[in-house]
């Protein structure tokens, strides 16, 4: 029934009740199908109970009550109680009122037969989002049926035609008659549903149906209006259509409340009432015939909607009546407007009836020349925004925005999303796809970037106004741009840049802003650019000038403009910080240094950033601040980041500010008389996971069977041995505790390793690893070195003499850099809260146990925070048994500090359980039989197949699996995830081309040479090709050992480093020849064209734009000295009474210009005989033949020297021939002449085929004497 025609229900029901109350009544309550008596039935109070619900909202409860007329349910009503409050309201609604086209609610009982089935048939489970209050209705509702007597049929009147001009009357619309043909309607409408509910008898019945039919044949038609205007809600898609803008959908909120603020989101209207989205516009329309709207919702003067919103934490209620309640209405809700507005869209009603809409009329658009602009990229509402300045004051609502662009481009803006406080606009391309939580929509404005934007549209409640632009909107990418913080303290002031995902025709500009926003002078800086051989870019901001201390910000732009620019912050900090710690844990606070003013450290206390307090941050300033650090410097511990302190407990604290190192000290809470000392111990294994829960925990016990790997890393929580001089087994050192034992019985006690060849003992004894390695029997991981421990004071000297301790300040030491993985270097700090903290316990016997390890939020490393792992990259491994293992997990990305710290793994099997919640079994593992981070391929665990692992019956390892991290210094991290069949070693055997590939990549290193490279990469290659040797020399090889092998051979390779060639010596040997004023007419052609040929050679390489090999630079320098030493005099007639010396003067003078620490010992022995004998030959000048030996006996030492360092002997110029010769391709053993990437490949072959042929002899002749020897 219209709303118009329902102004008697009160009165009629009063009436229904009153008759009902004469009519005989049976004495049965209501059960199954029984028909309730016509009355009004209600129920007791029925709870609704949060508990039952993961939300939270107050209790309350609801009271039902039914009114049954003519045996159906004519009125449903729910009264909730007093503590139902604004919160529970839209569930209260969906279970009462229900949701068109979704789920009924209660009261679509009305209307249906007043009998218990009927309401048990209601489905209060299917209200979605409110079963609990819809549950809790339809209990009170039963209560209130089932208290109804059944209804008496002792009175039967036919109503058959009364029902029939009552529905009649119900269609006709009051809008479409005159006032008194309506009066008249309403009036009969109103005594026909008296008689209809009361049943007085047959006559008065057929009555009032009599009178309502001619009510109804006496309406007249009223004139209807041409045309109407009225305000609609009109979804953005259809606003937008006639400004050619396509896919503008509705505004989607997370927080509920913005939507519903009529003053963040004036001009918009909202379809659901929870405010889950802006649905689009509300603006003025014309309509030609109203008629058209019927099938909408009609907002009239009585039309009114309450809205409550929290913001801010204030709730407030705003009732919206009239036109302001279409704010929360349907889409095309209108309001019948009582005059033409001054502009609106022109409806155009469709053929199947759905409206569509034209562009804005009556209306002209306003230039506005005089706005201005600020257009950048860099918003946190989305990828790029707009800012207008001197927008007409007049404005009070903006209905719509359109970003019209050079390109024919459209782009419709939504409030909130896009539009707010009128002069700001934001859009999302897909790069900012969040903001406050809410998703933003960004698929309808990709296409405007690279484009440029000319206007902007504004549709507003003062007029429609344009704004003329010309912005180019920059191309928006995946980049990043990072800075590292820098030291301003030191001689050469830089800092490492690093960009991604930069586009290849990006042309790179910089722009550096100190931290007041001045742009720093370009000449004051420079951001250096350089490309390796392998390709790789490395960017360096060098300052050229001392810059002052601060946040600075650098800008990376594209100068063509095609790409938005990219920026990031760093930090360039002085070292001096103005603050200490006092050390009184009684009274802890800041304290001026020595060396500080007064002025420096107010400032520096004034302008602290955030605190970090054991790993959580907390701003010093702006919303949500809180005041660790006090205006006098001292440590507020009333605040909740000390609340749960107890004696003992430390905190690492962190103060974090602009312009300085951030400064770290510990404060302790003071402890009185302690029971325990706390330190780090050195545990077995088997004492270290005893009390940890795991299979086998505590056991020792040891195995005989090898694994597929040929280790003994079969038993339980034994010592791991490795009898083996692999590499890597040094890494143990970072954290554990080593043995090396020799052939001849030494034993070594590791400490840690001061550099690959040097390793450090437990006494201090530093050793060279050459020493040892070739007599080692074996290499021992005995267990951690590093465990805090907490032990009685009283049993603390007895626990000191059977372990290995480090007390509180002392030094903590592990392994040595390589790649990704650092050494380091730390003061012992253990507390009563560190993390992994172990109780030790003395037995009665003497022995000690060690408890549980516990969590902690303390680092036990003094001044230093508790890390936590993030930026890990975990991989379930194809199962494939390369370490023996049978199932692998793999942690890369920023995995090396963690590698560096981790001390042990513990893994959990759940089965099938997927909630992680029963777990079947725990195992612990070890360091190299289970354990193992590489320097540059990440952290890689295993589980063997051992006594301490073996899967519970009628398991297979498939299913769900967690493992824990334990590292020195860090939260513990736990990774969860699940395991296929796949991830289950199956070794298999190599096949022959992977066997082939490894061949390859070995035949590939060895034919590089040393001096090229790097000492670090060239030792690092050079330990991977030793155990890729190693392994090829095996009779039988897996499949799974010669792949890991043969990546972790390419990784070497890959990473070996060039060095910079060193062209000193070169422009020596060159220096000498133009300085010695040779002329060509003194020597024969052949030595002449030698020599010219190997001195132009060696001077284009000095002016090369190319990258060199030293390796080349040294065979110019050969080649040019063997050239010097070959130039050959032209002959002269013999007098035999003459001797010449001049050939052997100039051997002895080159032999003299050479440096012993250049070449090998063995090498320069023989040329120091040769010279010593040349020398005595030219005293002697004995006899032409004697001087000609020795000459020729010189050169020849010369040619045979052996650099030092160098991969192999040094070769004559002729084998230098043949070898060069071979590397073309004809010598098998070679690699094909392929040059490894990025070397440039020699080019003086040629040359050493030049001189090879020239000797330095005696001649028969006597030689020519230059002008100098006259």
């Amino acid at each position: 029934m219209k709303k118009n025609v329902e102004t008697k229900v009160i009165t009629i029901m009063m009436a229904a009740s009153m008759a009902a109350s004469i009519c005989p009544v049976s004495a049965w309550a209501v059960t199954g199908d029984k028909v309730a008596k016509d009355d009004t039935y209600v129920s007791s109070t029925k709870p609704v109970n949060s508990a039952k619900s993961d939300d939270e909202w107050s209790d309350y409860d609801v009271t039902v009550s039914l009114t049954v007329e003519n045996g159906k349910i004519s009125k449903v009503d729910v009264t909730p109680g007093a503590t139902y409050d604004s919160e529970n309201k839209s569930y209260f609604n969906k279970a009462l009122n229900g949701k068109i086209g979704k789920y009924d609610g209660l009261k679509s009982l009305e209307g249906q037969s007043a009998t218990e089935t009927t309401v048990n048939n209601f489905n209060a489970d299917a209200v979605s989002g409110a079963t609990i209050v819809a549950n809790a209705m339809k209990e009170g509702a039963l209560e209130a049926i089932q208290s109804a007597p059944e209804a008496s049929t002792a009175v039967s009147v036919d109503t058959t035609f009364l029902e029939k001009a009552i529905e009649n009357a119900d269609k006709y619309q009051k809008s479409d008659y005159t006032q008194d043909s309506w009066t008249a309607l309403e009036t009969a409408l109103t005594n026909a549903k008296d008689a209809f509910a009361k049943k007085e008898s047959q006559a008065a019945v057929d009555k009032a149906a009599s009178d309502l039919n001619t009510a109804i044949q006496g309406l007249k038609k009223a004139e209807v209006a041409t045309e109407s205007y009225v305000l609609m809600n009109i979804p953005y898609a259809a606003f937008y259509a006639s400004d050619g803008v396509t896919s503008v959908d509705s505004v989607s909120s997370a927080t509920l409340n913005k939507t519903r603020n009529s003053g963040l989101a004036a001009g918009s209207y909202h379809v659901d009432p929870n405010g889950s989205d802006i649905t689009g516009i509300t603006f003025p329309v014309k309509i030609s015939n109203v008629e058209a709207l019927k099938n909408y919702t009609q907002i009239t003067d009585e039309s009114s909607v309450s809205i409550t919103v929290t913001n801010k934490g204030k709730t407030s209620t705003t009732e919206y009546k009239g036109k302001d309640a279409l704010f929360e209405s349907a889409s095309y809700s209108y309001y019948i407007l009582s005059k033409a507005p001054s502009y609106y869209k022109e409806a155009t009603v469709n053929a199947d009836g759905t409206l569509s809409f034209g562009e804005v009329k009556g209306a002209s658009k306003t230039t506005l020349s005089n706005v201005t602009s600020e257009f950048t990229t860099n918003t946190k509402y989305g990828d790029y925004q707009l800012k207008f300045d001197n927008l007409p004051e007049s404005i009070n609502t903006v209905y719509g925005v359109v970003i019209g662009t050079k390109e024919g481009g459209n782009y419709g803006l939504r409030q909130v999303e896009n539009i707010w406080k009128k002069s700001k606009l934001a859009w999302s391309t897909g790069f900012v796809t969040t903001t406050h939580g809410c998703t933003l929509s960004y698929e309808p404005y990709k296409s405007m970037m690279g484009q440029t934007i000319n206007k902007v549209t504004y549709y507003t409640d003062a007029g429609i106004y344009e704004i003329p632009m010309d912005q180019k909107v920059p191309v928006k990418f995946d980049g990043e741009i990072s800075a590292a913080d820098a030291s301003i303290d030191v001689e050469n002031i830089q800092s490492s840049v690093t960009v991604t995902n930069l586009p290849e025709d990006f042309q790179e500009e910089y722009e550096l802003t100190d931290s007041d926003k001045t742009v720093v002078a370009k000449d004051s800086y420079t951001v250096n650019v350089t490309t390796d051989a392998k390709g790789n870019v490395t960017r360096t901001l060098v300052f050229n000038s001392k810059p002052k201390k601060g946040r600075y910000t650098l800008t990376l732009k594209d100068k063509s403009g095609t790409y938005a620019d990219i920026s990031t912050t760093f930090n360039m900090y002085t070292e001096a910080v103005p603050a200490q710690y006092n050390k009184k844990n009684d009274a802890p606070a800041l304290e001026k240094t020595e060396d500080a003013s007064d002025e420096d450290f107010n400032t520096y206390l004034k302008s602290i950033k955030s605190v970090i307090v054991n790993g959580t941050s907390y701003a010093a300033n702006g919303k949500g601040a809180v005041k660790l650090i006090q205006e006098d410097g001292s440590l507020d511990l009333t605040q909740a980041a000390f609340k749960d302190a107890k004696p003992g407990d430390a905190f690492a604290i962190t103060v974090v500010e602009d312009g300085y190192n951030a400064y770290t000290f510990t404060y302790q809470v003071p402890v009185t008389d302690s029971d325990y000392t706390y330190v780090y111990a050195g545990l077995s294994w088997s004492e270290y996971w005893a009390s940890e829960g795991v299979l086998a925990a505590g056991s020792t016990e040891s195995s005989e069977e090898l694994d597929s790997r040929g280790e003994s890393d079969k038993g339980a929580f034994d010592v791991v041995t490795r009898a083996t001089t692999n590499h890597g087994l040094h890494r143990g050192s970072f954290q554990c505790t080593a043995v090396i034992e020799t052939k001849d019985g030494t034993t070594y006690n590791l400490a840690y390793w001061k550099d690959k060849d040097t390793f450090v003992t437990t006494d201090g004894q530093e050793v060279a690893f050459a020493n040892v390695k070739a007599n080692i029997k074996d290499y021992k991981v005995t267990g951690l070195k590093y465990v805090p421990v907490k032990v009685k004071t009283s049993d603390y000297e007895a626990f000191k003499e059977k372990y290995t301790i480090v007390e509180k300040d002392g030094t903590l030491a592990g392994g040595y850099g390589e790649v990704n993985l650092k050494s380091y270097t730390a003061t012992a700090d253990v507390t009563e809260n560190t993390n992994g903290l172990k109780t030790a316990t003395k037995n009665a016997d003497g022995t000690f146990s060690f408890g549980e390890r516990t969590a902690g939020t303390y680092s036990g490393l003094k001044d230093s925070q508790l890390k936590t792992a993030t930026d890990l990259e975990p991989t379930v491994k194809e199962g494939d048994g390369s370490f023996g293992e049978f199932l692998r997990v793999d942690f890369n990305g920023d995995y090396g500090d963690l590698g560096a710290n981790m001390q042990a793994v513990k893994w959990t099997y759940y089965g099938d359980d997927a909630t992680y919640t029963n777990a079947k079994a725990s195992y612990g593992t070890k360091f190299a039989a289970d354990n193992w981070m590489h320097k540059s391929m990440g952290i890689q665990l295993g589980l063997t197949d051992s006594v301490r692992c073996q899967l519970p019956s009628g398991t297979d390892g498939t299913g769900y699996w967690s493992l824990t991290i334990y590292a020195l210094g860090y939260e513990d991290y736990t990774y969860t995830f699940q395991v296929g069949e796949e991830n289950i070693a199956q070794p298999k055997a190599a096949d022959q081309k992977d066997i082939d590939a490894l061949q390859a990549k070995v035949d590939e290193a060895k034919g590089l040479n040393k001096v090229n490279y790097t000492a670090d990469s060239w030792s690092s290659m050079e330990t991977e090709l030793t155990e890729s040797e190693e392994l090829l020399k095996k009779d039988s090889l897996l499949s799974a050992e010669v792949k890991t092998q043969l990546q972790h051979m390419t990784d070497a390779l890959d990473r070996l480093v060039q060095k910079e060639a060193d062209l000193t010596k070169l422009n020596e040997a060159i220096g000498r020849a133009e300085g010695s004023n040779y002329n060509e007419a003194d020597y024969t052609a052949d030595s002449w064209k030698a020599y010219t040929d190997a001195l132009a050679a060696a001077k284009a390489l000095t002016t090369s734009e190319n990258t060199l090999l030293q390796s080349d630079v040294d065979a110019a320098m050969d080649n040019l000295n063997a050239a010097i030493n070959a130039l050959t005099e032209v002959e002269t007639p013999v007098d035999p009474n003459v001797v010449s010396t001049t050939s052997l003067e100039k051997a002895i003078k080159a032999a003299e210009d050479l440096k012993e620490a250049d070449y090998t010992a063995d090498s320069w022995k023989e040329l120091q005989n040769a010279l010593s004998a040349a020398k005595a030959a030219l005293n002697e000048k004995k006899d032409q033949a004697t001087v000609d030996a020795a000459t020729e006996n010189l050169n020849k030492a010369i040619s045979a020297l052996v650099k030092a360092g160098s991969a192999e002997e040094k070769k004559t110029p002729a084998a230098q021939t043949s070898e060069l010769k071979n590397t073309s391709g004809t010598d098998t053993k070679k690699t094909s002449g392929k040059v490894k990437t990025g070397d440039p490949a020699s080019v003086f072959g040629w040359l050493t085929l030049a001189v090879s042929s020239l000797g330095a002899g005696g001649f028969a002749l006597k030689r020519r004497k230059r002008r100098d020897d006259k």
